[in-house]
Protein backbone atom coordinates (compact mmCIF):
# COMPACT_ATOMS: atom_id res chain seq x y z
CA UNK A 1 0.00 0.00 0.00
CA UNK A 2 2.44 2.32 0.65
CA UNK A 3 6.42 1.98 0.85
CA UNK A 4 8.67 2.24 3.70
CA UNK A 5 10.17 5.46 2.92
CA UNK A 6 6.20 7.18 2.54
CA UNK A 7 5.68 6.00 5.88
CA UNK A 8 8.77 7.31 7.74
CA UNK A 9 7.92 10.74 6.25
CA UNK A 10 4.62 11.02 6.83
CA UNK A 11 5.13 10.06 10.33
CA UNK A 12 7.87 12.75 10.71
CA UNK A 13 5.78 15.47 9.03
CA UNK A 14 3.21 14.60 10.96
CA UNK A 15 4.87 15.07 14.11
CA UNK A 16 6.89 18.34 13.03
CA UNK A 17 2.93 19.93 12.31
CA UNK A 18 1.87 18.60 15.15
CA UNK A 19 4.86 20.51 17.06
CA UNK A 20 4.56 23.79 14.76
CA UNK A 21 0.54 23.78 16.37
CA UNK A 22 1.92 23.07 19.94
CA UNK A 23 4.51 26.29 19.86
CA UNK A 24 1.79 27.96 18.33
CA UNK A 25 -0.90 27.17 21.33
CA UNK A 26 2.14 27.84 23.94
CA UNK A 27 2.52 31.39 22.34
CA UNK A 28 -1.21 31.92 22.33
CA UNK A 29 -2.19 30.65 25.65
CA UNK A 30 0.54 32.54 27.09
CA UNK A 31 -0.42 36.13 25.74
CA UNK A 32 -4.01 34.30 27.28
CA UNK A 33 -3.02 33.88 30.90
CA UNK A 34 -1.02 36.92 31.19
CA UNK A 35 -4.07 38.80 30.01
CA UNK A 36 -6.36 36.83 32.31
CA UNK A 37 -4.01 37.80 35.08
CA UNK A 38 -4.30 41.41 35.21
CA UNK A 39 -8.65 40.56 36.19
CA UNK A 40 -9.53 40.05 39.19
CA UNK A 41 -9.29 36.15 40.35
CA UNK A 42 -13.03 35.49 41.12
CA UNK A 43 -14.34 37.09 37.39
CA UNK A 44 -11.76 34.91 35.29
CA UNK A 45 -11.11 31.53 37.58
CA UNK A 46 -12.52 29.21 34.66
CA UNK A 47 -10.96 31.14 31.70
CA UNK A 48 -7.61 30.36 34.21
CA UNK A 49 -8.42 26.76 34.87
CA UNK A 50 -9.22 26.50 30.73
CA UNK A 51 -5.87 27.84 30.34
CA UNK A 52 -3.55 26.39 32.77
CA UNK A 53 -5.10 23.36 31.91
CA UNK A 54 -4.27 24.19 27.89
CA UNK A 55 -0.91 25.16 29.20
CA UNK A 56 0.03 21.40 31.01
CA UNK A 57 -0.87 20.28 27.94
CA UNK A 58 0.58 22.14 25.92
CA UNK A 59 4.37 21.66 28.16
CA UNK A 60 3.37 17.56 28.47
CA UNK A 61 3.49 17.76 24.15
CA UNK A 62 6.11 19.96 24.10
CA UNK A 63 8.24 16.72 26.27
CA UNK A 64 6.86 14.12 24.71
CA UNK A 65 6.22 15.06 21.09
CA UNK A 66 10.53 15.02 20.58
CA UNK A 67 10.76 12.08 22.43
CA UNK A 68 7.93 10.08 20.15
CA UNK A 69 9.17 11.53 17.30
CA UNK A 70 13.70 11.24 17.77
CA UNK A 71 13.36 8.51 20.64
CA UNK A 72 14.64 5.63 18.15
CA UNK A 73 17.85 7.43 17.85
CA UNK A 74 18.59 7.21 21.33
CA UNK A 75 19.29 4.28 23.46
CA UNK A 76 18.25 5.69 26.27
CA UNK A 77 14.61 6.16 25.05
CA UNK A 78 14.75 2.89 23.22
CA UNK A 79 11.18 2.51 24.91
CA UNK A 80 9.51 4.53 22.79
CA UNK A 81 10.65 3.25 19.63
CA UNK A 82 7.79 0.70 19.36
CA UNK A 83 4.74 1.39 17.14
CA UNK A 84 2.77 -0.17 20.43
CA UNK A 85 3.40 2.49 22.68
CA UNK A 86 4.10 4.99 19.92
CA UNK A 87 0.30 4.42 19.43
CA UNK A 88 -0.77 4.62 23.01
CA UNK A 89 1.22 7.51 24.16
CA UNK A 90 -0.37 9.35 20.41
CA UNK A 91 -3.90 8.14 21.64
CA UNK A 92 -3.13 10.28 25.34
CA UNK A 93 -2.07 12.97 23.94
CA UNK A 94 -5.11 12.99 21.62
CA UNK A 95 -7.28 12.57 24.44
CA UNK A 96 -5.77 15.68 26.51
CA UNK A 97 -5.96 17.87 23.30
CA UNK A 98 -9.46 17.07 22.93
CA UNK A 99 -10.61 17.61 26.39
CA UNK A 100 -7.95 20.70 25.90
CA UNK A 101 -10.28 21.96 22.44
CA UNK A 102 -13.63 21.19 24.14
CA UNK A 103 -12.67 23.58 27.62
CA UNK A 104 -11.09 26.06 25.36
CA UNK A 105 -14.06 26.24 23.63
CA UNK A 106 -16.60 26.04 26.03
CA UNK A 107 -14.98 29.32 27.60
CA UNK A 108 -13.87 31.24 24.38
CA UNK A 109 -17.50 32.40 24.06
CA UNK A 110 -19.79 33.18 21.32
CA UNK A 111 -20.18 36.28 19.05
CA UNK A 112 -17.58 38.46 18.33
CA UNK A 113 -14.28 39.94 19.81
CA UNK A 114 -15.16 43.12 18.89
CA UNK A 115 -11.25 44.15 19.27
CA UNK A 116 -10.56 42.58 22.48
CA UNK A 117 -7.16 40.91 22.60
CA UNK A 118 -8.03 38.63 24.96
CA UNK A 119 -10.71 37.12 23.34
CA UNK A 120 -8.94 36.88 20.28
CA UNK A 121 -5.75 35.56 21.74
CA UNK A 122 -8.18 33.20 23.46
CA UNK A 123 -9.77 31.48 20.58
CA UNK A 124 -6.67 31.47 18.77
CA UNK A 125 -5.41 29.25 21.46
CA UNK A 126 -8.56 27.27 20.94
CA UNK A 127 -8.35 26.85 17.17
CA UNK A 128 -4.55 25.77 17.37
CA UNK A 129 -5.78 23.41 19.95
CA UNK A 130 -8.49 22.00 17.98
CA UNK A 131 -6.01 21.69 15.43
CA UNK A 132 -3.36 20.10 17.07
CA UNK A 133 -6.10 17.03 18.09
CA UNK A 134 -6.61 16.62 14.67
CA UNK A 135 -3.12 16.50 13.46
CA UNK A 136 -2.50 13.24 16.43
CA UNK A 137 -6.00 11.82 14.91
CA UNK A 138 -4.73 11.41 11.43
CA UNK A 139 -0.73 10.69 13.62
CA UNK A 140 -3.43 7.57 15.07
CA UNK A 141 -4.24 6.74 11.84
CA UNK A 142 -1.05 6.59 10.52
CA UNK A 143 0.15 4.49 13.13
CA UNK A 144 -3.06 1.96 12.82
CA UNK A 145 -1.94 1.18 9.41
CA UNK A 146 1.51 0.84 10.53
CA UNK A 147 -0.09 -1.76 13.48
CA UNK A 148 -1.85 -3.00 10.34
CA UNK A 149 1.07 -3.48 7.76
CA UNK A 150 3.55 -5.17 10.62
CA UNK A 151 0.61 -7.86 11.49
CA UNK A 152 0.23 -8.50 8.09
CA UNK A 153 4.21 -9.44 7.99
CA UNK A 154 3.87 -11.10 10.99
CA UNK A 155 5.92 -8.74 13.03
CA UNK A 156 6.03 -8.25 16.73
CA UNK A 157 4.45 -4.80 17.60
CA UNK A 158 6.02 -4.42 20.33
CA UNK A 159 9.23 -4.74 18.64
CA UNK A 160 11.80 -2.13 18.04
CA UNK A 161 11.56 -0.64 14.59
CA UNK A 162 13.36 -2.12 12.20
CA UNK A 163 15.60 0.31 10.69
CA UNK A 164 16.27 -1.54 7.24
CA UNK A 165 12.82 -2.80 6.02
CA UNK A 166 10.70 -0.52 7.65
CA UNK A 167 8.46 -0.34 10.96
CA UNK A 168 8.65 -3.32 12.94
CA UNK A 169 10.17 -6.11 10.07
CA UNK A 170 12.81 -8.14 10.25
CA UNK A 171 15.64 -7.10 8.69
CA UNK A 172 16.61 -9.11 5.43
CA UNK A 173 19.99 -10.83 5.48
CA UNK A 174 22.05 -13.48 3.55
CA UNK A 175 20.04 -16.71 2.66
CA UNK A 176 20.94 -19.16 5.43
CA UNK A 177 20.54 -23.52 4.51
CA UNK A 178 17.06 -24.44 5.65
CA UNK A 179 16.94 -26.45 8.63
CA UNK A 180 14.70 -29.41 7.23
CA UNK A 181 14.65 -29.95 3.99
CA UNK A 182 14.19 -33.00 1.88
CA UNK A 183 17.02 -32.28 -0.24
CA UNK A 184 20.48 -31.35 1.02
CA UNK A 185 20.84 -27.82 0.49
CA UNK A 186 24.64 -27.78 -0.66
CA UNK A 187 24.33 -30.78 -3.61
CA UNK A 188 21.35 -28.42 -5.26
CA UNK A 189 23.50 -25.31 -5.55
CA UNK A 190 25.66 -24.54 -8.33
CA UNK A 191 29.45 -25.55 -7.74
CA UNK A 192 32.02 -22.71 -7.68
CA UNK A 193 35.47 -23.32 -8.16
CA UNK A 194 37.77 -21.30 -5.47
CA UNK A 195 40.87 -19.89 -6.46
CA UNK A 196 44.40 -21.92 -5.52
CA UNK A 197 47.04 -19.48 -3.85
CA UNK A 198 50.08 -20.03 -6.00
Amino acid sequence: MFSDTLLKILRFYLYITALVFVVIVLITDAVSLSKLDKYPSGYVSEHKGAAGYTMFVTLASLILIPLITFGHHLAVFAVLSRVLHELILNAVLAVFWFVAGCVMANYSGGGGCYGSSLCSSFRAATAFSWLTFFVLLAQIVFLVLVVMRVRRNNGDIRAPYGYDSGYGGNAGGAAAPPMHSEEPYYETQPKVEMPTPH
